[in-house]
């Protein structure tokens, strides 16, 4: 039995394939895993979640079927977890945060499926291990190369190709390559007639990974990773539209990060346990919109540090210290930046705007940490994992303590009551504490998380979760009216509540499914003014997944999803801007009224056969299967009095081929 907070030991048994094995056969691991270190952690079976429809086989798009996930859009490249905003919550890979975890906010995610060890999911209240959001923290951790074969994959599909490749280096080393390419603009270009459309936007992605590795001993391993992404998007304009006639010639941005890293782990039967990682990279983003131009980047050096050992029987001691630094170069010339939710007036015509200019070749964004937790069983089944954390934001040159407690009590076996309450800081965006853009006096903002709540397990094959929680949010970072110096201020406030139930089951034939129904509220307020609704908050979030395995390398299944659509800005009037030539609008009340629901069937169907020493594939994953209208938004006319809604991802096959040696 692991101990209290422990970590799992890296100990794997691999089962020997049977003669009666279905065609995608893999090999299992079975861990002895030590309880939670947070009151809320879902861990992703990556085999059983890759046959998701709607997915594609992309194991971290899993995120969007759990409890508390709120649906995502093209803008967010990290989920809305709990009513958080996607810049509160944090993806790290192997201890290191990314940029974000989604290609266009959930077309494919950064990382090849296949390299995938282990998806940790925490919505909220999470360890002391993680830090500098408000939101939650997601964990991916990724598998060592196989060391005892030559492996080779290829996905070809109309959304995008991958290819894949691991191979032994000797007993004790294993190397693996993945690497993906969107093929959206190819289909665009060859398919969708040139004048189709007055606007055209053609996004394109890539992703890589090489992960090398290497055992020291038993118990002591060395890794290699390098790995990095790129987004890039452009708009083409025929002619400039008539709500903003600055939106001339083409309007394009672009995200890219490349890391490498080099890690040292130890786990012994006895004795202190620990990892060691460093990684450096460079991240450069870039935005054009017209005459206006934002455009910084720069190199990032990342660290961890963490021990682990027990005390005694009943008490272990952890600790870790980690860095995250950028060093940042960067010019702006645009409009006055604003909160990042809440303000409509961002989606204003840029003609009338404040344009303000900013360039700096020294920003140094510096933020190291530490923190201690204890795993303490004072009866037998009870474990209480109080914890702190010290941050220190050297560009702000503030710091915090974050006291976070736990509590797990096994009444009897399969079922556990948890609970838990923390205090988490959320660091400011770089930016806005920058000089001439943002405010260098700004302070962090902070959140006091609270949750409760129950799991059963049922036999070995079912389980289900009910959780309510509390959140509330102060000194929130907001605008200041009408973007006037210092731009930022800690004026807001907010609070978010509400209830998780999730099931899950497994049944004969390979069968498997999923529920998950989150009901909440996220309201903020700005200034000290009446609470409004967050513009992602979503009341009702429904998911359900079905897969059945039908024998002879068949499998069907069905993925649906039911949301409350989000909050909207009304706009009441405009008026007409003689100096820009333009008309302004009006608005109403903030998050006044509300979108339709959200609603969404996908369907998948999936034959797997084999010719020689060649595992094949082919599947049909439909995506909104019966076509429906979503709501997205809406287009307004030059003067803001007609408009019409903008419709969301319509009925989309994606008929895709796998092969893999």
């Amino acid at each position: 039995t692991a101990a209290a907070g422990s970590a799992p030991p890296a100990v794997s048994a691999p089962e020997a394939a049977s003669p009666s094995a279905p065609l995608d056969e893999y090999e299992a691991t079975a861990a002895v895993e030590a309880p939670p270190r947070e009151v809320t952690r879902h861990t992703v079976d990556p085999e059983t979640i890759s046959r998701v429809p709607g997915t594609r086989g992309d194991v971290l798009r899993a995120i969007e079927i759990m409890p508390g996930v709120a649906r995502t859009s093209l803008a967010d490249g990290t989920p809305i977890l709990r009513g958080a905003a996607g810049n509160e919550s944090q993806t790290f890979f192997n201890g290191t945060p990314v940029p974000f975890l989604y290609h266009f906010g959930g077309l494919t995610s950064f990382l090849s499926p296949r390299l995938v060890d282990k998806l940790e999911f925490y919505p909220g209240n999470f360890s002391v291990r993680y830090g500098r959001v408000a939101g939650g923290a997601i964990e991916v951790r990724a598998r060592d190369p196989e060391s005892r074969r030559l492996r080779a994959a290829l996905d070809l599909n109309l959304i995008d190709s991958a290819l894949y490749v691991e191979t032994p280096l000797g007993e004790r080393s294993g190397l693996a390559i993945a690497a993906r390419r969107s093929n959206i603009d190819f289909i665009f270009d060859k398919f969708v007639p040139k004048d189709a459309y007055s606007v055209v936007a053609a996004p394109v992605y890539y992703d890589y990974q090489l992960i090398g590795f290497h055992k020291l001993s038993e118990t002591t391993r060395v890794r290699v990773l390098g790995y990095g992404a790129r987004d890039a998007l452009k708009f083409f304009f025929a002619h400039p539209p008539d709500t903003d006639p600055t939106l001339s010639g083409n309007v394009n941005a672009t995200i890219a990060y490349h890391r490498l890293g080099l890690e040292l782990e130890s786990h012994p039967n006895q004795g202190p346990s620990g990892a060691l990682s460093a990684t450096f990279g460079r991240t450069d983003q870039q935005a054009h919109f017209g005459p206006l131009t934002q455009t910084f980047g720069g190199y990032e050096l990342h660290g961890r540090a963490e021990t682990g050992v027990e005390l005694t029987r009943t008490l272990r001691f952890s600790a870790g210290a980690e860095l995250f630094s950028w060093f940042i170069a960067g010019e702006y010339r645009g409009p006055a930046p604003g909160q990042t939710e809440g303000d409509p007036t961002q989606n204003s015509p840029l003609a009338t705007q404040h344009v303000v200019t900013a360039h700096d070749d020294h920003i140094r964004v510096v933020r190291p940490a530490a923190y201690v937790e204890l795993g303490y069983q004072p009866v037998q089944g009870l474990l209480l994992l109080p914890g702190a954390r010290l941050d220190y934001f050297g560009d702000i040159q503030q710091a915090e303590i974050d006291p976070r407690l736990a509590a797990r009590y096994e009444v009897v076996a399969g079922t556990t009551l948890k609970a838990g309450v923390g205090r988490f800081t959320q660091a400011p965006e770089w930016w806005q504490g920058v000089r001439g853009v943002g405010n260098p006096e700004i302070d962090p903002y902070r959140a006091l998380q609270t949750s409760a709540g129950i799991e059963q397990r049922l036999g070995e094959h079912a389980k289900f979760g009910l959780e309510g929680f509390y959140k509330r949010l102060y000194d929130v970072i907001v605008s200041t009216v009408d973007s006037a110096p210092p731009r930022f201020e800690n004026t807001g406030r907010g609070r978010i509540y509400g209830a998780e139930l999730s099931a899950e089951g497994h049944w004969a034939s390979n069968g498997v499914g999923y529920l998950a129904y989150t009901l909440s509220r996220s309201e903020r307020s700005d200034h000290g003014g009446p609470l409004r609704l967050f513009d992602r908050d979503q009341t009702h979030i429904l998911s359900l997944v079905l897969s059945q395995g039908l024998g002879k390398g068949w499998e069907v299944g069905a993925r649906f999803r039911l949301v409350s659509g989000n909050p909207s800005t009304p706009v009441v009037a405009s008026v007409y801007d003689a100096r820009s030539g333009v008309y302004v609008p009006v608005y109403g009340a903030v998050g006044s009224t509300r979108g339709p629901a959200f609603q969404q069937l996908d369907l998948r169907v999936e034959k797997a056969f084999r010719a020689g020493p060649i595992k094949l594939s082919t599947y049909l994953d439909l995506q909104n299967a019966y076509n429906a209208t979503n709501y997205e938004g809406r287009n307004y006319s030059f003067d803001y009095k007609k408009s019409e809604a903008v419709s969301g991802l319509p009925l989309l096959p994606n008929i895709g081929l796998k092969g893999e040696l």
